[in-house]
C-alpha cells in the first residue's frame, strides 16, 4: 500500500525530531468521545486554568499595547494547554508557555489572526454588495450568504489546523499553512462537518445556560485537538 500523501512528512516539519505520523484522516465519533472523556477527567484543572486565563487576559488587555503584545501570546498558550490536556500532563504553566518563545508565539498568533480577519472580511464582501442592491435582489443575497458560509465552513477550519500546527510543532505560519492546506484538502467537507458539530455542541451547552456553556466550549476545543492528532499524529520526540 502506498504511503498517505497527505500525512505531513517528518522532513517537512523541520523540527529535527522523530514524529509519530497520523492517519491523514479523522473520525467524528472519536473526536467527540476523546473530547468528552478528557473534559471531565480534567474538570478541576481546566476550570482553574480558565479562571487564571480570564484574569490574565483582562490584566494584559487593559492597554492597547498589552492587547497586541501579550494577549496573542496567552492565546498561543491556551492552545498549548489544550494540546497537553488531550495528550496528558497538562498544567497551569502551559497557558504561559508562549512567553518562553515570545517572538515566535507573537508573530505566529498575530499573523494567524490577521489572516483570519482578512478571510472573514473577504467572505462578507458579497453580502455587503448584495445587501446594497435595490429591493427584489433576494436571490443575489441568498447567493452572497452561500459564498460567505462556504468560506466560513470550508476555509476557516483548514486555517485553524495551521494554528495548532504552529503551537505543536514550532514551525512558522507559512509552513504551517502549507502543510495544513495540503493535508486537509481531501477532508474539506469533513472539516466543515466538524465545524457544524462544534456549533451543535455549543448550542447544546447554551441550552443548559452558563453551567453547560463553559464545559461545552472545552469539549469544542478538544474536538479540534482530537481531529488534529488523528490527522497529523503525535508531537515531536527528541531524537
Amino acid at each position: 500500500m502506498s504511503e498517505n500523501p497527505y500525512a505531513p512528512p517528518q522532513a517537512e516539519l523541520g523540527v529535527g525530531a522523530e514524529v509519530a505520523l497520523g492517519t491523514g484522516d479523522f473520525e467524528f465519533g472519536r473526536c467527540f468521545s476523546d473530547a468528552w472523556a478528557r473534559t471531565w477527567a480534567n474538570f478541576p484543572l481546566w476550570l482553574g486554568v480558565g479562571i487564571v486565563f480570564l484574569l490574565a487576559s483582562i490584566a494584559v488587555s487593559i492597554t492597547i499595547i498589552g492587547a497586541f503584545l501579550a494577549f496573542p501570546v496567552l492565546m498561543w498558550g491556551g492552545f498549548a494547554f489544550f494540546l497537553k490536556m488531550h495528550d496528558g500532563g497538562a498544567a497551569l504553566r502551559d497557558i504561559f508557555s508562549g512567553f518562553s518563545r515570545y517572538g515566535q508565539a507573537l508573530a505566529g498568533s498575530l499573523g494567524w489572526w490577521l489572516l483570519s480577519f482578512v478571510v472573514g472580511l473577504v467572505a462578507q464582501v458579497p453580502v455587503f454588495v448584495a445587501a446594497s442592491q435595490a429591493p427584489g435582489s433576494a436571490i443575489a443575497l441568498i447567493g452572497a450568504y452561500a459564498i460567505y458560509l462556504g468560506v466560513i465552513f470550508l476555509v476557516t477550519p483548514r486555517i485553524t489546523m495551521a494554528l495548532v500546527l504552529m503551537v505543536d510543532r514550532g514551525i512558522g505560519l507559512g509552513e504551517a499553512l502549507r502543510i495544513a492546506w495540503q493535508a486537509t484538502a481531501p477532508l474539506m467537507w469533513k472539516m466543515a462537518g466538524l465545524q457544524l458539530a462544534t456549533v451543535g455542541v455549543m448550542l447544546a451547552g447554551a441550552l443548559a445556560l452558563v453551567v453547560g456553556m463553559i464545559p461545552a466550549m472545552v469539549v469544542g476545543y478538544l474536538m479540534w485537538i482530537s481531529a488534529y492528532r488523528q490527522i497529523f499524529g503525535g508531537a515531536p520526540r527528541a531524537a
